[in-house]
């Protein structure tokens, strides 16, 4: 590899570097642009009455969907004067 050769691969590694580098710094603004965005939104829920809770992101739906339905409450739970036998046979039922 002659000298300018080597040059020119230099120079071009430079540039490919710094366009990263604007590429990374553009994306940095952006996340920190939706974070600010996330907040005022949590502060704009908050401020008019509503609750909110955080969450991992993979819900879906609405709150309403992941509350406890009472009507779902089963209780198979036994007696302290049942047998084990007439706990099974009244879960069966």
């Amino acid at each position: 590899m002659d000298k300018q050769m080597y040059k020119q691969l230099v120079a071009d590694m430079m540039r490919k570097e710094s366009k990263l580098q604007n590429q990374i710094k553009s994306l940095k603004e952006q996340i920190l642009e939706l974070h600010m965005e996330n907040a005022e939104l949590k502060d704009k829920v908050l401020n008019d009455g509503g609750n909110y809770a955080e969450t991992d992101g993979y819900e879906v739906g609405s709150p309403s969907d992941y509350e406890d339905d009472k009507q779902l409450n089963f209780n198979f739970g036994r007696r302290d004067d049942d047998k084990i036998r007439e706990q099974f046979n009244r879960e069966c039922d």
